[in-house]
């Protein structure tokens, strides 16, 4: 025996090599771009047989100046799922969860799509051996135009079991410990607490299917959670991807993006107007929160 080794003994099997994307790997903000994808006519004859739709609007002509047939559109949306595996990103999914996907514009037979990918949510599971990835896709054809946007999620393995909640609540938008560190922060913001210094009310955030509320009374915010006693004064809501945007961006264009009407409000709408500056002083620290989480996560 030699350090516990027997000499002559055959190497003990190494550890399969860690490629692809574990669940440590994907961050909210993250947005992920690649090659361009055709749809020729022979991918869509291929699609048309494996699906049964034979449709003359798929197989034969369209309602294009030139006849050029229409892709399917559950063709767009499984190209994703292709693209994905493509750039390495579903070595560890252990299962995909649930998709929602809207077909806004026609995609004909011969046209060209990209496909970004932005994730949306990363949250480890209580088992810790694995965590969900959201993830919010928009497709564009070869003229720019959105054609197809999507949401999806899967549960994607961890690299390791460890519990790094306390590292990832400045991206864990519009949960429990995210809005308790962000009022932590609202009540050392010396914007927020002049801009709601003689105010009695409830903020609301929408974020995705999520909402969280901020009980503030005169410059201080007294709860923060799912629920208050009184409900929300206001609620302001948006989608994830626009949040994600919002908060991990490079500047607060909070006030563009309301005036674009990515926001939408329910409740009071002039405590709403009131709260502006409060607003803008709560995006701000948010940023904060989620620009710190993310130097931790590199």
């Amino acid at each position: 025996m030699t350090n516990g080794t027997t000499v002559g003994a055959p190497a003990p099997p190494e550890s399969p090599p860690r490629t692809g994307h574990w669940f440590e790997d994907f961050a909210v903000g993250q947005v992920f771009t690649g090659p361009p994808r055709t749809f020729g006519p022979d991918v869509v004859a291929a699609f048309a047989e494996i699906s049964g739709d034979r449709a003359a609007l798929h197989t034969e002509h369209g309602h294009t100046p030139d006849g050029r047939p229409l892709v399917h559109g559950p063709l767009g949306e499984a190209g994703f799922f292709g693209w994905h595996h493509e750039l390495g990103l579903s070595e560890h999914v252990e299962a995909a969860l649930d998709t929602r996907w809207e077909y806004l514009a026609p995609i004909h037979v011969g046209d060209t799509v990209t496909y970004e990918m932005t994730v949306v949510r990363a949250r480890r599971t209580s088992a810790l051996r694995n965590g969900v990835v959201g993830r919010s896709v928009v497709v564009r054809n070869q003229d720019g135009a959105v054609v197809q946007r999507g949401r999806t999620s899967a549960l994607v393995t961890a690299r390791a079991a460890v519990d790094d909640h306390a590292d990832r609540v400045g991206r864990a938008f519009a949960t429990t410990g995210w809005a308790r560190a962000l009022g932590d922060r609202l009540d050392a913001s010396g914007p927020f607490t002049r801009a709601t210094a003689t105010w009695d009310g409830t903020i609301g955030l929408r974020i995705g299917d999520d909402v969280v509320q901020f009980r503030v009374y005169r410059g201080r915010v007294l709860e923060c959670g799912r629920r208050t006693p009184h409900g929300p004064t206001f609620v302001l809501g948006a989608s994830d991807l626009t949040w994600v945007q919002l908060l991990t961006g490079p500047v607060n264009d909070f006030t563009a993006r309301t005036m674009r009407d990515e926001f939408t409000t329910d409740g009071d709408a002039y405590e709403y107007l009131r709260m502006t500056a409060a607003l803008v002083a709560l995006v701000d620290e948010a940023r904060a929160l989620a620009g710190a989480c993310g130097k931790d996560d590199r």
